[in-house]
């Protein structure tokens, strides 16, 4: 009906809501450290490097080898997180890992409701996130 509102799950509210202010947070961040980046000498490696480097269409493996020389392992930029581009990573890890506490709550929420098959599957979701952003399933 038109004059009817929609009433919004209390998982969706959950899961919306850190969302929304994780990756609020994680931009809040990423913009700190870009600015850093762009003002100041203070990076891993220089700005103009890492944009020249994706205007040339080069590998990530490319673009680190000029850097480190190999691919980093893991979470390279918790040591660097004083830089502009190693706070800037730490901000789009931020918002991607966002999404790991929001399915787990929404899952337990589900639960708690007694939805168990999308419980589940939030559950499922959360734990395949968690290892990607662990770093315990390979990526390159």
């Amino acid at each position: 009906m038109p004059g009817e509102k929609l009433k919004v799950p209390f998982a969706g509210l959950i899961y919306g809501q850190i969302i929304y202010w994780g990756v609020m947070l994680g931009c809040l961040i990423v913009v700190f450290g870009s600015v850093i980046a762009f003002t100041t000498r203070h990076n891993f490696a220089p700005a103009s490097y890492w944009i020249s480097s994706v205007w040339r269409g080069d590998s990530p493996a490319r673009i680190w080898q000029g850097i480190t020389g190999a691919l980093p392992m893991g979470h390279w930029y918790f040591s660097h997180l004083t830089t502009g581009d190693g706070m800037s990573a730490f901000g789009i890890s931020l918002g991607v890992f966002s999404v790991v506490p929001a399915l787990f709550l929404s899952s337990a929420v589900l639960f708690k409701e007694g939805d168990r098959f999308y419980g589940l599957l939030a559950l499922i979701c959360g734990f395949i996130v968690l290892t990607g952003v662990l770093g315990l399933i390979p990526t390159g």
